[in-house]
């Protein structure tokens, strides 16, 4: 029997046009929801869907806000980023006491109720102190200060707005429910595109972050077999229309007892922690960014180590007096210089905490486990080959008779 917030959430969703597939359970434990198959369902399977008009998107939270703030207050809220609007509609579902009728702009609240409470949440600004720290030399932890600073100050500015419009309401829009709200957003959020009639999970310069309700309570599995279909009502010409509905089709069999799947797409453990919090063992796309001092060239590197080769010709032009004759003698220092960067760059990385550490939560080591797993195999693989580019210089050397020799130092 699913849980109380599942069951209305399901409700809800089907009086408003949605769909869970009737062979779907919902199932709840502390990191949220997890769709089980309780009989087969079949391939090419339709497992859930939202119309438009449940979307939790720029259009929902602004017409929300204007309606609550008046209409006067329009220009400013224009003036906020996508992300704000989103959030500080999602804070206004908890800032009216639960003994007071919610206004009727403020429609999700049957959704949210199903989402994971705020103690279960495991992005980065979720880290303790001490967690936060194991990641130090790791692009986690810059990222993650700077994602504190930046969300902070938008909920500053919110709050500074609203408490022009009720005091009462700027106490009780409190920054760890703007945290709350950021994170729902950052680990449930589809990019804009999704709502054209070529739906594409391709973000564009022009794309925001969106949420579709109980489309979203499908899980990560890499390279499950999904597709993503808008349906329109016969006739309808509009490039954005309300009453159209957007839906999820798995195309393979899930058998009785097995979890029903979504597919993020090809993304890196970094990606994965600071995210949504959580990441892959062994992940195939996990990355690395490097950059060379003073250069605005940020070359991402993955495995095997794809990518390479931009930053390899990037240090070559660096160091020739000539930059359109490259001889060994180039080849020989940029690849030595690169040697050196990459193993700095993993004497940087921190080691993995004591199983017995008890300041990190098990769930956080793992994660770091994974991260320092995926860019250590990445920064071997990338020393093996500047190391090669080495050797390649050695012999074109010997090839025109110079033998060199290193000091042991």
């Amino acid at each position: 029997m699913e849980p109380s917030s599942t069951a209305e959430l399901r409700r809800w969703l089907t009086t408003y046009g949605g769909f869970i597939h009737p062979f779907v359970s919902l199932s709840q434990d502390k990191f949220g929801l997890s769709a089980i198959a309780q009989d087969t369902i079949d391939a090419d399977s339709t497992i859930v869907s939202c119309p438009f008009s449940l979307a939790i998107d720029l259009e929902c939270s602004l017409h929300a806000l204007t309606a609550l703030f008046g209409d006067s207050t329009l220009v400013d809220l224009q003036s906020w980023s996508e992300r704000q609007l989103i959030c500080t509609y999602i804070c206004l579902h908890w800032i009216f006491p639960d003994s007071s009728p919610i206004p009727d702009v403020l429609r999700h609240l049957p959704y949210l109720k199903s989402l994971p409470p705020a103690d279960a949440l495991l992005t980065p600004l979720q880290f303790t102190s001490s967690e936060l720290e194991a990641f130090r030399g790791t692009n986690i932890y810059g990222a993650t200060r700077d994602r504190q600073e930046s969300w902070s100050a938008e909920w500053n500015k919110c709050r500074t707005f609203i408490h022009t419009i009720s005091a009462e309401w700027a106490e009780r829009y409190t920054w760890d429910n703007y945290l709350r709200a950021s994170t729902y957003l950052s680990t449930r959020a589809f990019p804009s595109t999704l709502l054209s009639r070529s739906p594409t999970l391709q973000t564009t310069s022009s794309s925001y972050p969106f949420m579709l309700p109980g489309v979203d309570i499908l899980n990560h599995s890499r390279g499950q077999p999904v597709s993503w279909c808008t349906s329109y009502p016969e006739g309808s010409t509009e490039e954005r229309d309300d009453s159209a509905t957007i839906s999820i089709i798995s195309h393979t069999k899930t058998l009785h007892g097995e979890e029903v799947f979504n597919n993020y797409g090809l993304k890196a453990n970094d990606e994965l922690i600071l995210g949504y919090g959580f990441s892959l063992p062994q992940n195939p796309d996990d990355k690395i960014t490097l950059q060379l001092g003073g250069s605005s060239n940020k070359w991402v590197i993955g495995r095997l180590p794809s990518g390479a080769e931009g930053l390899w010709n990037e240090v070559r032009r660096l160091v020739a007096e000539t930059p359109e004759e490259i001889g060994y003698e180039d080849d020989l220092e940029a690849a030595q210089l690169l040697v050196e960067m990459v193993q700095k760059k993993c004497d940087l990385l921190p080691d993995l905490p004591d199983e017995n550490d008890a300041d990190i939560r098990p769930a956080v080591r793992l994660m770091l486990k994974h991260y320092l797993e995926g860019q250590r195999d990445i920064l071997t693989s990338l020393k093996l080959h500047f190391e090669k580019r080495q050797e390649a210089a050695v012999e074109a050397a010997r090839d025109e008779g110079i033998e060199l020799v290193f000091d042991d130092e």
